[in-house]
């Protein structure tokens, strides 16, 4: 048997015909012909394997088979139609539910009040926010779409910029008064540098004057999390290199030092944050407006400061 999906539009037609009690009348309605209309009614009978339709010179009946076709019919055709107008509506108006995922430092600093503004904002949409420092793959597992921090998305994804990533070297101002100074690259071998990774050393770049300068780094304490990162530099432990989104409040306050202002370090998660997705979603508004209001609230960089350029 034919698939009776192939066959929804001769479903309409028939649901027209009964209601009418006309081909000629449901040909004039959906701007057809009486043959094209016989047609569609002898394909939709050989579909079902049944006749639907006693017809005369002067009347039209349902057989016994055909008042079945025509309850279940009527059904399809409005909830059909419901489908229709639904899908139309998310199409124009922003409502739905969104699945967005990111890192977990960056999400409880700054994402989640965002999308909570976000939501007072579009009360219609609702979203599922997940925090992870692995590597998430939004086809593989169902998500709209990812704030990642990186400096090279996926060609195949559609990547919004929406902020750039600066990093510091940082440390509290009583660890660095009680260690001896650090005026250049090379004296941070003396140093106890705090490592985001899992590894006992790492090497650390540095851009200056346009000329790239690695230096290797080693510490006592190593870690997969830039927030634990954060929380050892600020009980004095040693020094960190860390993203000013992390850190921007604790160098507001005082709390931690820059340290060799005159370098702009790298970073472990690359120099860009963006809003990354599937081609095909950016025309779902709910998705749109999403990334619409990031670009909004990241305009002046996050409101973390900026990493310094000049020697103070």
């Amino acid at each position: 048997m034919e698939s009776f999906s192939d066959n929804i539009s001769d479903v309409f037609v028939f649901v027209k015909v009964v209601e009418l009690k006309s081909f000629s009348k449901a040909a004039r309605f959906f701007g057809s012909t009486t043959s094209t209309v016989s047609k569609q009614m002898r394909r939709l009978e050989e579909t079902l394997g049944a006749k639907l339709l006693n017809r005369t010179t002067r009347s039209l009946a349902l057989t016994e088979a055909g008042e079945l076709a025509y309850q279940h019919g009527v059904r399809i055709t409005e909830e059909t139609s419901a489908l229709l107008n639904s899908v139309e509506s998310l199409q124009s108006a922003p409502r739905g539910h969104l699945r967005v995922t990111t890192s977990v430092a960056f999400g409880n600093l700054h994402l989640s009040n965002l999308v909570g503004q976000f939501l007072n904002a579009y009360p219609d949409i609702s979203v599922t926010l997940s925090l992870s420092d692995r590597y998430v793959d939004i086809v593989e597992e169902g998500f709209d779409i990812a704030i990642r921090l990186t400096s090279t998305p996926v060609d195949s994804f559609i990547a919004r910029r929406l902020a750039k990533l600066d990093y510091v070297l940082c440390a509290t101002p009583g660890y660095l008064s009680s260690h001896s100074p650090i005026t250049t690259l090379g004296d941070l071998a003396a140093h106890n540098c705090l490592i985001n990774g899992l590894a006992r050393d790492a090497s650390w770049r540095f851009l200056r004057d346009g000329e790239v300068t690695e230096v290797r780094v080693s510490g006592r304490f190593c870690v997969n999390s830039s927030e634990s990162v954060r929380q050892a530099v600020m009980e004095g432990v040693g020094i960190g290199l860390l993203p000013t989104f992390s850190i921007a409040d604790d160098l507001r306050k005082g709390s931690l030092s820059v340290i060799l202002p005159k370098y702009i370090a790298e970073g472990t998660f690359g120099d860009s944050i963006h809003a990354i997705f599937l081609p095909s979603k950016f025309a779902v508004p709910k998705l749109r407006v999403f990334v619409d209001f990031l670009i909004e609230k990241f305009e002046d960089g996050g409101g973390w400061l900026p990493a310094p350029q000049k020697a103070e």
